[in-house]
């Protein structure tokens, strides 16, 4: 029997308005890193391992959320992903284009809070979303630069991934508010129980 073999990517939404140095993270708030073979024991990670990017990059300096201000895509964020990166496609590569891509993909997951992303594809079109992305300099008339963080044959894979991704953003936006003081803290306190049942329902995705 054949299997039918998709890609997952990872993806930011950075706001281009908000550049930050990041603040140090204390070691007690540092993720921990992912093993060699990112915690997926199943033995089979979808073939083709060259297409996978092998380690998460470091933060850039910048940073995809202000914990302090609503969400960068607002609340809808998934569905605003998928018709902009539709659009994209159809722009770049045109209705066949379109056709390629448009059966197999879909946003599996959007966090308002720190804008990442899964969006799955069929293997042998993930590079044209992956042009579509690099090309996307707005959603819903909101300024971005997007970033693929990481590839995956497998959404375990990525799921570990995006976990680890997750507590390397929010210990930073963590580290951040505690420079400000009492307001910081209060901002901790209300964001930290959102940003955990973000992480609890990303362990849950399926494909």
């Amino acid at each position: 029997m054949v299997r039918f073999k998709n890609r997952h990517l990872l993806v930011e939404f950075l706001d281009p308005a908000h550049l930050s140095a990041f603040p140090t993270v204390p070691p007690s708030l540092q993720p921990p890193a992912l093993d060699e073979d990112g915690n997926d024991d199943n033995g089979d990670d979808g073939g083709d391992g060259e297409d996978e990017l092998a380690q998460i990059p470091d933060l850039p300096f910048m940073l995809p959320l202000d914990v302090a201000a609503k969400p960068l895509l607002g609340d809808g964020g998934a569905s605003e992903v998928f018709k902009s990166v539709r659009s994209c496609v159809q722009a770049v590569f045109g209705d066949e284009g379109w056709g390629r891509v448009a059966s197999s993909f879909k946003v599996i997951y959007h966090s308002s809070l720190t804008t990442l992303t899964i969006l799955r594809i069929a293997r042998p079109h993930y590079r044209v979303i992956w042009a579509a992305l690099t090309l996307c300099t707005n959603i819903n008339g909101v300024p971005v630069l997007p970033r693929v963080i990481a590839v995956s044959g497998t959404i375990k894979k990525l799921q570990s991934a995006a976990i680890v991704y997750h507590r390397k953003v929010t210990a930073t936006a963590i580290a951040g508010l505690l420079l400000e003081g009492a307001k910081g803290e209060a901002d901790k306190e209300r964001l930290a129980p959102k940003w955990e049942l973000e992480r609890e329902e990303m362990g849950r995705l399926e494909d």
